[in-house]
């Protein structure tokens, strides 16, 4: 050690043990030191600590800048100090009493010392990723230009950040630099600029499917979207807003699509964003809150009303796609939303868009979404084949969904199956306990629709009750129908009498063409006033033609056990019109006055149990079955 050395490590160590004790000594000491060692770090370096533990905040700023212009990088001592003032910077607003003293320096100092302090933490962090990315955030907020040269390097730190740390990085992206960099992005690798909206779009599906705030999320991508179209010098798309039509979305599209070239990054980005968002509005809106439940709605087949002028084949099936039925107050959004989604589907399934789109979509969290509506889409097309096999891969439905799918794939094909009935079966052992309305439009003629049927009783029971009839239904043309099954399908038919008057005229004509008429289930299942009047009018009108019809006896009225095969015959009483039969008359009345005092009875229980209590003959009817259906396997 030399002399001068010594000399002022003496002069440093009697300003150190002076400086709480006697404050003006010691930067006596300083003072002649400094005089005679001007680039000493140690003497410098003694004179700030001096002032900063004085709090005299401008004195040590300029302590401080000497120290950060002349000895940037040499000494660890410097750069504890740079930590800590950045520190305190980035919790401004939580500052312990000690760390309000850097916060209240930082301000005396020049600017040029303040942006090169930011520029020596950051090229110090080392391997902090996350120090690093945080000081970046702290001088584009002091020193906004900065980031137009600066805010590259921190985007591709945070690209690589979300390899490790998803979730931080990501909420940091979208958080906090994004907003900073948005009126002035800068020019990014189309390969990162992708990247960092693929995870800001991940970042914010994650909220959505949380149920947060959807409406901001989604005003937020589209942000984020114009943003990094920015980046990559593309056409702009449009802002988000609830109150735009979908369509008008879509336009855009196609517009940009017609003037882009084949596989355009901007096309793909474009209409996965518009997918996403309009399968969202397909996923969200097929909840709707009824009777204080949140109540799914199921994509199935509607009827096609079957007619005898359809079974010579003089009505062609219509080819074009088919149209939703207007059965609920969602059934117009949902549809829209789905068709918009099912667009979108086929552009990016093309050749120019797959193998881009197949990636995007493993990269964000679109399972469950995905899943549900490739099986509805295959539905929309008729593919039963491909929506058996996405059925398989749906393991989070419950048995009733299921149960209600397998029908719809059932009438899907035509006709109903073996199979069919047996979900019919399940379906009405497993009702849940909202009530919930009927629905119109549940069959339209002569072309193929779709229901988007809520999981409430009434639906439920009315799709199975629509499904039955639509089955035995063309059995009322055939030759030699018997009565128990045009007595059956009378009590099907009272869920909703207008729905298909033709064919309950042809029942009435086909029991008043007869001398006989075996009617099992007047007195435990026809309430329906509609139909009591009209069998009133044939009993009152056919005494010249000796009719005859056969019933149960007065009962309580309540359906208590199967009937089965036999369908109680042996307690059976035939009523003729003709008086033979010593009190008929009287008889009759007595089941029909017991019979409209049930009117007000729920309808909707009463074909549940009708359904559950005489499927064996129901099945009779359709498929000549005489054992129980249970017990069937199907191959």
């Amino acid at each position: 050690m030399t002399n001068n050395e010594e000399n002022e490590l003496y002069m440093v160590k009697e300003a150190q043990s002076l400086r709480k004790s006697d404050p003006c000594a010691a930067m006596a000491w300083i003072i002649t030191a400094k005089t005679m060692y001007p680039n000493s770090f140690n003497l410098q370096y003694e004179a700030y600590l001096l002032e900063r533990d004085g709090k005299n905040y401008e004195e040590a700023a300029k302590c401080f800048s000497v120290i950060a212009t002349n000895f940037p990088n040499q000494h660890a001592e410097l750069w504890q100090e740079i930590n800590a003032l950045t520190n305190a910077l980035r919790n401004e607003n939580e500052n312990t009493p000690e760390q309000e003293f850097y916060v209240k320096m930082y301000k005396h100092l020049t600017p040029e010392v303040q942006h090169n302090i930011f520029m020596h933490t950051i090229n110090h962090s080392g391997d902090n990723l996350e120090q690093c990315v945080y000081i970046y955030i702290l001088m584009f907020n002091k020193f906004p230009k900065s980031a137009v040269t600066q805010a590259p390097r921190l985007l591709e730190m945070l690209a690589e950040g979300m390899k490790t740390d998803p979730d931080l990085y990501q909420r940091i992206l979208v958080e906090e630099v994004l907003p900073m960099i948005q009126n002035k992005p800068p020019e990014l690798s189309p390969n990162l600029a992708c990247r960092l909206y693929t995870s800001s779009l991940e970042f914010y599906l994650r909220q959505i499917m949380d149920e947060s705030d959807t409406a901001d999320a989604w005003k937020n991508i589209f942000k984020v979207l114009m943003i990094c179209g920015q980046m990559m010098g593309w056409e702009p798309f449009l802002p988000f807003s609830k109150n735009v039509n979908q369509n008008v979305y879509w336009e855009k599209l196609v517009d940009i699509l017609s003037g882009s070239p084949a596989g355009s990054s901007q096309v793909l980005f474009y209409a996965t964003t518009l997918f996403i968002y309009s399968l969202h509005g397909y996923i969200r809106n097929c909840k709707l809150r009824i009777e204080d439940a949140d109540i799914s709605h199921v994509l199935v087949e509607g009827f096609i009303e079957w007619s005898p002028e359809a079974a010579d084949g003089s009505e062609v099936p219509s080819m074009e796609p088919p149209k939703f039925s207007l059965t609920t107050a969602l059934s117009p959004e949902l549809s829209k939303a789905f068709l918009h989604a099912a667009q979108c589907w086929q552009l990016l399934n093309t050749d120019q868009f797959q193998r881009d789109f197949s990636q995007l979509m493993l990269a964000l969290p679109l399972a469950p979404w995905i899943s549900r509506f490739l099986f509805d889409l295959a539905i929309y097309f008729g593919h039963r084949d491909e929506a058996n096999k996405l059925m398989a891969d749906m393991t989070t439905q419950s048995s009733l969904v299921q149960s209600l799918q397998i029908l719809s794939l059932n009438l899907m094909q035509g006709s109903m199956t073996l199979q069919g009935f047996q979900c019919i079966l399940k379906i009405l052992s497993e009702l849940p306990a909202t009530q919930g309305q009927l629905l119109e439009n549940m069959s339209l003629k002569g072309h193929r629709h779709m229901v988007f049927l809520p999981l409430t009783r009434s639906a439920l029971v009315q799709y199975c009750v629509g499904a039955i009839i639509s089955r035995l239904s063309r059995k009322v043309y055939e030759p030699n129908c018997p009565d128990r099954l045009l007595g059956d399908l009378l009590v099907l038919q009272q869920l909703n009498l207008l729905n298909d008057v033709l064919l309950t005229q042809q029942i009435f004509n086909l029991i008043k063409q007869r001398k006989s008429f075996n009617l099992r289930t007047l007195s435990t299942y026809i309430i329906a006033i509609d139909l009591l009047e009209e069998l009133s009018h044939i009993w009152n009108s056919q005494q010249e033609d000796n009719f005859e019809l056969t019933s149960s006896p007065i009962s309580s009225g309540t359906p208590t056990a199967p009937s089965g095969a036999a369908g109680g015959g042996s307690q059976t009483r035939r009523i003729g019109t003709r008086g033979a039969d010593k009190g008929a008359r009287d008889e009759f009345k007595a089941i029909t006055r017991q019979q409209i005092a049930r009117c007000n009875e729920n309808v909707i229980t009463l074909l549940a149990n009708f359904i559950s209590q005489e499927h064996l003959m129901l099945a009779q009817h359709i498929f000549g079955i005489t054992q129980p259906v249970e017990t069937i396997v199907i191959k």
